[in-house]
């Protein structure tokens, strides 16, 4: 039987240097609990160091944590990426760390890049600098994702930066793409008539949440049998009577 998930696939924690210091595991799952939240996803900017702290602390939480991240393309593109178990996402986080610029984090003008434990300790900091392009173009990220059998959402598409909208222009055909992500500034009809979106592509919305107060935006639901990644791959792509709701 299928029923009606909250979900929220796209939250920074501490590790993006753009996010609030508060957004550590336990902040989260709080907040989460508080909206009703049952899906998260964690998807900090270039890094997953901290899925599995989340993952672990939601074990005492009815709240099922999807591994995610946040990876801007060649092209400055931001895209969001997940896979199924954490092992394939640090497989991916290699590919990634590759592929960053080899630069280091100036916290004091970037902000800290705090890594944490599963009760919200800080364990230390990610010296590579994450809020930066990767020398990977989209279409190599897309191709990549696909082989390692993951999920690439384009992420908030309709922003003028940092979306392969506001970059390009246009979403490329030939990205293999489960399913694209808006912002809270556009609706669903809006963006499927402003950016000619084929009704073959679900779209969600998430908060893009880098302060806990943003996490009140939960408009996205998943009807799924049960709250995992094989789950919502088919609500992405509507089989097998999945599908992806915004509530508006």
């Amino acid at each position: 039987m299928l029923k009606a998930y909250p979900a929220d696939l796209h939250i920074h924690t501490c590790l993006s240097p753009c996010a609030d210091e508060e957004m550590n595991p336990a902040n989260i799952l709080n907040m989460a609990k508080l909206m009703g939240t049952k899906i998260i996803a964690i998807c900090d900017h270039n890094s997953a160091k901290n899925v599995k702290p989340v993952q672990e602390a939601a074990e005492d939480y009815d709240i099922t944590v999807i591994p995610g991240m946040e990876v801007e393309s060649a092209e400055e593109a931001h895209l969001l990426v997940f896979f199924e178990d954490l092992n394939t996402m640090m497989e991916w986080q290699d590919y990634v760390y590759k592929h960053l610029p080899a630069i280091k984090n100036n916290p004091k003008f970037f902000g800290p890049q705090q890594i944490v434990d599963r009760d919200s300790n800080i364990t230390g900091e990610e010296d590579k600098m994450l809020i930066s392009a990767i020398s990977a173009s989209a279409e190599e990220i897309s191709q990549r994702v696909l082989k390692m059998g993951g999920m690439l959402v384009p992420a908030h598409i309709d922003r003028k930066t940092y979306s392969l909208m506001g970059q390009l222009g246009f979403i490329p055909a030939d990205l293999e793409i489960s399913a694209i992500e808006i912002s809270r500034n556009v609706s669903e009809k809006e963006a499927r008539r402003k950016f000619n979106i084929p009704d073959k592509y679900s779209i969600i919305t998430s908060s893009d949440a880098h302060r806990l107060k943003e996490m009140v935006f939960q408009k996205t639901f998943l009807y799924i049998k049960t709250p995992n990644f094989v789950e919502i791959k088919k609500a992405f792509k509507g089989v097998e009577g999945r599908r992806v709701i915004i509530k508006e």
